[in-house]
């Protein structure tokens, strides 16, 4: 009797071990963090070389629009074409982009396209993050968050 009382507690032991694994956790979106008091907007720029540092009032004198986010959430964005060509001059491009974690070289073919539109866009954490946007101004993926550089070639 001992020995069916055993086997049936491995039994049942080894099925609670076919439990399935956790969940994984969710991919974290920043657009989903308590708003905070918005920190300075400032963006250093190396323009051919030569370090400076945009603060709100470089912001304000380009025209921006006011976009949404996938949560309906306005937003300040700026066309980083114009912003470039009003600020630094109107040939003058964007070759690379760093944020908190990557840093993403822009192809002068992709700058130039009119396809799509360089955009940059505060968050609600009163960041920066770049993304390209259609034609029709449609937002693409966010591909660098927390944008704390440009760098320019004129």
């Amino acid at each position: 009797m001992r020995i069916l009382a055993c086997a049936a507690l491995l039994i049942a032991c080894g099925k609670a071990a076919d439990h399935q694994p956790p969940a994984p956790a969710p991919t974290h979106e920043d657009r989903h963090d308590q708003a905070t008091s918005a920190p300075e907007l400032t963006l250093e720029i190396s323009i051919d070389g030569v370090t400076t540092t945009w603060h709100r009032d470089a912001f304000e004198k380009t025209p921006h629009f006011v976009g949404s986010n996938a949560d309906g959430e306005a937003r300040n964005v700026w066309s980083l074409r114009e912003l470039v060509h009003q600020l630094v001059g109107e040939h003058a491009r964007v070759v690379s982009i760093t944020g908190a974690d990557a840093t993403q070289a822009i192809d002068p073919a992709a700058w130039a396209d009119a396809t799509r539109i360089p955009i940059l866009h505060t968050t609600r954490r009163g960041t920066l993050k770049f993304r390209w946007a259609d034609k029709d101004g449609k937002w693409g993926d966010s591909e660098v968050k927390d944008v704390a550089k440009l760098v320019v070639v004129r």
